[in-house]
């Protein structure tokens, strides 16, 4: 089953914002989580867990920054 893409959003909401934070917050804490890893024991779920935390937060902030795009381009350009 081919994926389509979904449409615009109607409104930027608080969600929205609060995804974009945790995206944010994911990244540093998946760093920390790979840094305590490497120095204490090198581990492969730790390792694993740390690389996971930095590209689900790259992933949310990706995905936020395109729908906050889109919403922008359907209002009719920049606030």
């Amino acid at each position: 089953m081919p994926r389509r893409p979904l449409p615009p959003p109607e409104q930027f909401t608080r969600a929205d914002v609060a995804r974009l934070v945790f995206g944010l917050l994911m990244i540093p804490l998946g760093v920390l989580i790979l840094v305590r890893t490497l120095s204490i024991a090198v581990t492969l779920p730790g390792i694993l867990v740390g690389v996971a935390f930095v590209a689900f937060g790259l992933y949310r902030l990706w995905l936020g920054w395109t729908r906050y795009r889109q919403y922008r381009e359907k209002r009719g350009g920049a606030r």
